[in-house]
């Protein structure tokens, strides 16, 4: 005996394909698509690093002086200046410098990273006032930079800095052309 199903029985005009309604696509699927694409944008933008902020170079060197005891001095490298220097007449210096500091711990490193930008501030108010004549020569040089320890110094209070070297220091001397 067979039973019949009524509901399994398919009509001709069931049996053939319905066409897409392209209304409906553009209704659901193009809003689904606009979501998307939003939720990546906003991930993708919000999401970034600041890569202008500075990584510091640190170096640590380990000495030993008499019994067991050791000194670490750690040699921080401040990021480049570059600023130009006062002039009286029409020739445009520009000096461009890399300092690096010696520390006493590495502890000390966050606390100078964190004043970086009054550090950086400081160093170059006090090199746009300086003349081409007064860091020409050793003397200069050496007044130069015993004057930014002093300022750092000032800033860097309960931390001491101990020293300063200069990485690089290039003077560029340009005539301006009116």
């Amino acid at each position: 005996m067979v039973i019949q199903d009524n509901d399994a029985e398919i009509s001709e005009t069931e049996q053939q394909i319905k066409p897409f309604n392209k209304k409906k696509i553009l209704i659901y699927v193009l809003p689904a698509v606009i979501a998307i694409g939003l939720v990546v944008s906003f991930i993708i933008v919000f999401s970034k690093k600041d890569t202008s902020a500075y990584n510091g170079e640190y170096n640590v060197v380990s000495t030993t002086s008499g019994e067991n005891e050791q000194k670490i001095t750690v040699f921080y490298s401040l990021p480049e200046l570059s600023a130009s220097l006062r002039s009286s007449n029409n020739i445009s210096t520009t000096v461009k410098l890399k300092i690096s500091i010696e520390l006493s711990s590495l502890e000390d490193i966050k606390t100078i990273e964190g004043m970086l930008p009054r550090i950086n501030d400081t160093l170059l108010a006090h090199i746009v006032e300086l003349t081409p004549d007064e860091i020409s020569g050793a003397n200069g040089l050496y007044n130069l930079k015993r004057e930014l320890l002093y300022r750092i110094n000032l800033l860097t209070d309960p931390i001491k800095v101990s020293n300063l070297n200069f990485k690089t220091f290039d003077i560029q001397k340009n005539t301006e052309e009116n």
